[in-house]
């Protein structure tokens, strides 16, 4: 029960960004452009469309435990690299607030990406002893 819970407040920010973006389309498409310099289009909709269906169908079949959940986890880490050095360039920031903002939040980020892959660690070795 509480590796559950741990698991569910791990994975919380992923399924209310995930929620929120499908409810918000447009709202994502314009975080999601912001981040990678998609003009819009197809393209950028299609990306769009897989951040929310990466943050939650990942997250609902790693709580979910199944058959290679772990996959979910890793899948999740590699987004969540990637994203925080898309979103958190600290290092081309001016000294100053700005600057320590960016970069607690790429560390934190860091250490979702390193929860995520003991998750899967996790999720592999219950399946597979």
């Amino acid at each position: 029960m509480l590796q559950r819970l741990a698991l569910l407040a791990l994975l919380g920010p992923y399924l209310i960004s995930g929620v929120i973006k499908l409810f918000d389309w447009a709202g994502a498409q314009a975080e999601v452009a912001a981040l990678t310099g998609l003009p819009p289009g197809p393209l950028l909709m299609f990306v769009a469309a897989g951040v929310i269906l990466l943050q939650l169908g990942a997250s609902l079949w790693l709580l979910s435990g199944r058959r290679g959940a772990w996959l979910a986890a890793v899948a999740l880490a590699g987004f969540t690299l990637a994203a925080t050095f898309l979103a958190h360039t600290w290092w081309q920031l001016a000294p100053g607030m700005e600057r320590a903002h960016a970069f607690n939040g790429f560390w934190e980020h860091i250490a979702l990406v390193g929860a995520l892959g003991f998750a899967g660690v996790i999720s592999y070795r219950e399946q597979n002893t």
